[in-house]
């Protein structure tokens, strides 16, 4: 269903660490042929210097339940790696596992969600004529649905201008109408409700994150600005206005709303000892 497209993805994105133009071009990948084979390869294994391959293996893919139309599939990455070597390959598939693993993408007709593993070797010293090659391998899977609209994106910023990407935990967004329920004069038996306003209600939990270096660039200033606001939000009062960009799915057919004037009108810092983080929860409404 979407064997090809998957192979052609990890392809593309091996492609893109080879490219000298792409924004993720690592030059440690220069000289070396990487090639994806959709399940079978049917051409025999040679000593060729430089060379890396792998091929896929899918499984058969499951329909998740009576009410989407959207589908399970796992698949499993079977990598052989330069002659005589491991360090490149692992490498490589590593950055891929990292670019890759829990992102969205389009699919031919299908919305998907994809997930990775970290490659691990399985045969350090299988033999190839009268060279070796380490066989490693890295499992996925991939969600996908062609109606399913999949992703969500927030972004919060302190002036309207210069947005961070936050990564709120199951975020929700509330509108209230408010008014006042009223008695039908011409039918006493009715109740109807009349509207006078709505409230708009935003919550989120995220971790308090920060970017430590040296030197900082504008965008790793900003990002820090935006979560230490947010951690001041615990502590006291404050006259920071805020404004949420959301994004609802990905590509050209994501629907976006920006929300201006945000008060945050609630906040906790929690502390988890069991994985160490500080987790701050946050209320928003729109200020007057």
């Amino acid at each position: 269903m979407v064997n090809s497209e998957i192979v052609k993805l990890i392809q593309d994105t091996i492609d893109s660490l080879q490219d000298s133009t792409s924004l993720i071009y690592n030059s440690k990948y220069d000289g070396y042929e990487v090639i994806m084979h959709d399940e079978v390869d049917f051409q025999f294994k040679e000593n060729t210097p430089k060379l890396i391959e792998a091929s896929l293996q899918f499984g058969s893919a499951t329909k998740n339940n009576d009410l989407e139309n959207k589908y399970t599939m796992s698949f499993v990455v079977n990598i052989f790696s330069e002659v005589n070597g491991y360090d490149i390959a692992k490498s490589l598939f590593n950055d891929v596992f990292k670019l890759l693993t829990r992102t969205y993408q389009t699919l031919g007709t299908y919305n998907s969600k994809i997930f990775f593993t970290s490659p691990v070797i399985m045969n350090p010293y299988a033999e190839l004529g009268d060279n070796f090659v380490c066989l490693m391998t890295m499992n996925g899977s991939v969600e996908f649905s062609e109606r399913v609209v999949l992703g969500s994106k927030y972004e919060l910023s302190l002036n309207g201008v210069d947005f961070i990407e936050v990564k709120p935990r199951q975020p929700y967004i509330l509108k209230e109408a408010m008014g006042g329920n009223d008695l039908n004069y011409s039918n006493p038996s009715e109740v109807k409700f009349t509207k006078s306003g709505n409230v708009l209600t935003i919550n989120m939990v995220v971790l308090y994150e920060k970017i430590i270096k040296t030197t900082l660039t504008t965008a790793e200033t900003n990002f820090n600005n935006l979560f230490n606001q947010l951690l001041n939000e615990c502590y006291g009062a404050s006259s920071q206005s805020y404004t949420l960009k959301d994004t609802t799915g990905t590509g050209t057919s994501a629907v976006v709303k920006t929300i201006t004037n945000l008060t945050c009108v609630r906040a906790q810092k929690i502390y988890d000892e069991t994985t160490g983080e500080n987790v701050l929860s946050l209320q928003f409404k729109v200020g007057a």
